[in-house]
């Protein structure tokens, strides 16, 4: 009779003991995937917020590599990351240099200073999709030349 009651006991035991990590481990689970939405929605307003660029060479005389945004086409200078660039694979370049041309995507806090050409110091990270052709850069030339040289084709029909 004691054996029965101790096996009653000890079974009775061993299933609150799998409710009580079926509930630990349930919410466990739930909190990750919670973790996991928050991280797919961010990683989601991030790309929404980074900025199309071209990464041009532009001057007349002492040539300065710059940035043109590809939707405002505004001239802006920024520092590539400590941690290098990204291909459009997520995997880091071997040699983090940009060349004229290549077509960028930089993430960042969004603050641009107020100067000519403005700069983006809160760069976080930055992203080559690939390189512009001549006639996809021409366009990105002569807007960043225009800025930095001050020169534009009506001044110089006049």
């Amino acid at each position: 009779m004691e054996k029965k009651e101790n096996d009653v006991k000890f079974i009775v035991g061993i299933i609150i003991l799998l409710v009580i990590f079926g509930v630990v481990g349930g919410s466990f689970w739930n909190l990750v995937a919670k973790q996991a939405e928050k991280d797919k929605q961010e990683e989601a307003r991030l790309e929404q917020e980074a900025i199309r660029a071209i990464y041009v060479e532009a001057g007349d005389v002492l040539k300065e590599m710059v940035f043109v945004d590809m939707d405002k086409k505004t001239v802006f200078k920024a520092d590539i990351p400590k941690e290098g660039i990204y291909n459009r694979n997520d995997k880091l370049i071997a040699g983090d240099t940009l060349e004229n041309g290549d077509m960028v995507k930089v993430y960042g806090d969004g603050n641009m200073t107020k100067s000519i050409p403005a700069s983006y110091p809160g760069v976080t990270k930055m992203k080559r999709n690939g390189r512009a052709t001549l006639e996809e850069l021409q366009p990105y030339l002569e807007i960043a030349n225009g800025l930095l040289c001050g020169d534009s084709e009506e001044e110089d029909k006049k």
